[in-house]
């Protein structure tokens, strides 16, 4: 059994063709060495296609759990649908914004999700009562809301190590629905940067409609956090890298070879999110620009291979192999070639050798999650080492660019801005060189990979996803009491809102109209000789009228300004001296509201005037109407209105009307032996509020998420199965 478990992909494990394991450092588990929690957690993940060997299954899982992983074992058909197809050939490409390579096979869906469910259920087998999971990437999308249902003790975190793409990118996928839901499974989702976070947002309500703010989100009784996490690199490995002998051999061999030529490095796994050809181009425009350079520069470019085997990724390797060719037999001469093309992988000691003797380094990806190379390159330029100063130029749509202001920012598709950016690095003198690298360098000493996964495993440990008060309650433990004092012969009051607690919202508010089953239940409950039934709502005395009406019931309409009692022969002012004046100063504010917002409207009743966004754009229709509640809150500030922010809509109401008057009155009238008031939003806390001051034990129910005064929240659902049995 584990405490906390670390979910990926890809285990932190090297097998070898002669059957034996070796575990590797380097990315997660290098950062997780950093944040100090030892080897106290289990890692789950798949161990890459495994060389049999002659070995069974058994043994292999056996061999692979005593270094501390849990091996998810793949047929190569999910391998070939959930990682070759649905990750890498839709998600991949998608995710940073190239939605022309992203392909859709309604074959590869099945297999991501039966992987999903692998890890799924590998986990809640392992873990601890209330363990922390850790679930990387977005190969595992789907894994929080499985894991959630498996385990609902377990506190779930997610990070996204790629950019997460805007609302109108992430849209188009056909599973789109599913993997977002498959995230709200989470205590906690981290990105790299804010515009991330932004765009997960904005995808959450143009998508499933779902409300968030930046710090958070109520979903389904939880509370979601959310946050911003700038991963960091392995500072401490490559400081110890810089101390070793292989590291001091390669600097002294580079820096002879060198000289006192220039060298402009480049590292980067060869992907076509990193923009190679791009990169080429603008070597090509200096190179043509700059003729008197073409002797003294080094261009390295190491490219770490990637996919190998794909057709997509060996057509990339093919091209830039040629541009290669091509610009050093165009500007190349006797003895050297301005292009040096490393198709291989080179081990953290000689990286950090080339990068403490690089002039430059180009970081220039067409888009990236966050890019360590950037990190890794400042933090080599010590003297200690022997460092070179250098200079950074740094793509803007590298999640790197929010951190490292002191770099030379370009955008990789200006291929001439690209060209002049190297110019201008080999131009500046070394004390502006230094200055900037010494800007950086003091903030990647205290954000490197250990902090990050720190600050992460604080944040999710302190995580709480159930609301604190109340708790969320079922029908037995809500409708015990009332069914008893039923029983037992005492009399009901039942006060209920209508909007969000008896019917769900709808897009357009004139459709929530009552279903039969609704009606038959109202039906019941009128007809009952223990109880009294008043619906207590903001909708018009028109609306009750036509849908409610012919029902033997008490209204209460527009939030207590007009009522009707079953003795009444017509509908009331509950009370008469209410002043509605304020109605000239606030319509013309809310008239420009709608002018500016398309798909909103307004209602005006007699008490107050409702501005609804309900079929407005999700997104500014949720910002505008956070600017007109601080508009109107101000404009109202000497009224006697009240301004509250609904479900989607913003209210002025008088403050001599509310929901709580009525219901003390009909209280009084009626002198009931225990009664219930049920409601959702801000206008049903007038209700709430009388539990302290009624004579009449008041049960208070509150009817989804968001603060209360109410002493139990419930869904409609669960409301609904209260009643049908009290009835």
């Amino acid at each position: 059994m584990a405490s906390l478990i670390l979910a990926s992909n890809r285990l932190p494990i090297q097998l070898l063709k002669d059957g034996t394991i070796k575990r590797t450092t380097g990315g997660l588990s290098s950062a997780l060495e950093g944040a100090g929690i030892g080897e106290q957690y289990t890692w789950v993940g798949w161990g890459g296609p495994c060389p049999s060997a002659g070995r069974s299954e058994e043994d292999l899982k056996t061999s692979l759990r005593s270094l501390g992983v849990e091996p998810i074992l793949l047929s190569e058909d999910e391998i070939a649908g959930y990682y070759d197809g649905y990750a890498n050939s839709t998600l991949w490409p998608l995710l940073h914004y190239m939605q022309e390579r992203s392909r859709f096979d309604a074959r590869w869906m099945p297999f991501y999700q039966q992987v999903n469910e692998k890890f799924a259920t590998a986990i809640s087998e392992i873990a601890d009562e209330g363990a922390q999971v850790w679930i990387h990437d977005y190969h595992l999308m789907l894994l929080p809301q499985l894991l959630r249902k498996k385990r609902p003790d377990l506190k779930i975190g997610f990070f996204l190590h790629t950019p997460f793409p805007s609302s109108e990118i992430f849209r188009a996928l056909p599973e789109r629905d599913a993997l977002l839901n498959g995230l709200l499974g989470c205590d906690l989702i981290g990105f790299h940067t804010y515009s991330y976070l932004r765009h997960f947002i904005s995808s959450l309500i143009r998508i499933l409609g779902v409300e968030a703010d930046i710090d958070g989100l109520w979903h389904q009784n939880r509370h979601i956090q959310l946050g911003v996490y700038p991963i960091g690199h392995n500072r401490d490995g490559f400081q110890k890298a810089a101390t070793t002998n292989t590291f001091l051999q390669q600097h002294s061999a580079h820096a002879k070879h060198l000289g006192s030529g220039k060298m402009i490095l480049s590292v980067e796994r060869l992907d076509y999110t990193k923009g190679v050809p791009e990169k080429l181009q603008a070597i090509r425009t200096f190179l043509e620009s700059h003729p008197e350079m073409r002797g003294l520069v080094h261009f390295v470019l190491v490219a770490v291979p990637s996919r190998r085997g794909v057709e997509e990724y060996e057509a990339l390797t093919e091209r830039v192999q040629c541009e290669v060719g091509a610009i050093n037999g165009t500007f190349g001469d006797v003895g050297h070639s301005p292009v040096q093309f490393l198709h291989r992988s080179f081990p953290v000691e000689e990286l950090a050798a080339l990068y403490a003797l690089a002039d430059v380094c180009m970081v220039t990806p067409i888009v990236d999650g966050m890019n360590l190379v950037a990190k890794e390159f400042i933090d080599c330029k010590y003297p200690s080492h022997r460092a070179r100063p250098g200079v950074l130029i740094l793509s803007e749509f590298a999640g790197a660019a929010h951190e490292m202001s002191h770099a030379i920012l370009v955008n990789p598709h200006d291929t001439a801005g690209v060209a002049q950016a190297i110019h201008t690095a080999l131009d500046m003198d070394e004390p502006q060189m230094w200055k900037r690298i010494h800007a950086m360098q003091r903030r990647l000493e205290l954000n490197d990979a250990g902090a990050w996964a720190k600050r992460f495993l604080a944040d999710l440990s302190s995580a709480t996803s159930l609301s604190h008060c109340p708790q969320h309650a079922s029908a037995k433990s809500l409708g015990i009491d009332l069914k008893s004092q039923l029983d037992s012969g005492k009399t009901l009051a039942l006060f209920l809102d209508y909007d969000g607690t008896l019917r769900e919202f709808t897009q357009a508010p004139e459709d929530a109209i009552p279903s039969p089953s609704l009606l038959e239940l109202l039906h019941k409950l009128s007809h009952h000789p223990q109880v009294q039934l008043a619906i207590v709502s903001g909708r018009p005395k028109s609306f009750l009228d036509q849908h409610l009406g012919h029902l033997p019931l008490h209204f209460v309409a527009e939030h207590g300004y007009y009522w009707k009692t079953q003795d009444m022969q017509d509908w009331q002012l509950l009370n008469p001296h209410v002043d509605t004046s304020w109605k000239e100063l606030i319509l013309p504010q809310l008239e420009e509201a709608v002018s500016l917002t398309p798909g909103s409207e307004i209602e005006v009743k007699h008490s107050s005037i409702v501005w609804h966004y309900r079929q407005a754009d999700p997104e500014f229709g949720l910002w505008r109407a956070k600017g007109l509640l601080s508009e109107l809150t101000s404009t109202t500030a000497s009224h006697p209105v009240s301004v509250h922010h609904g479900q989607k809509i913003i209210e002025v109401a008088s403050q001599l009307v509310n929901k709580g008057v009525a219901v003390e009155r009909l209280l009084k009238q009626w002198q009931p032996d225990i009664a219930l008031a049920a409601g959702d939003d801000v206008t049903d806390e007038s209700m709430f509020a009388l539990h302290s001051d009624s004579s009449t034990p008041l049960h208070t129910i509150k009817v989804g998420l968001g603060d209360t005064r109410a002493n139990q929240r419930c869904s409609i659902k669960t409301l609904r199965n209260l009643l049908d049995s009290l009835a």
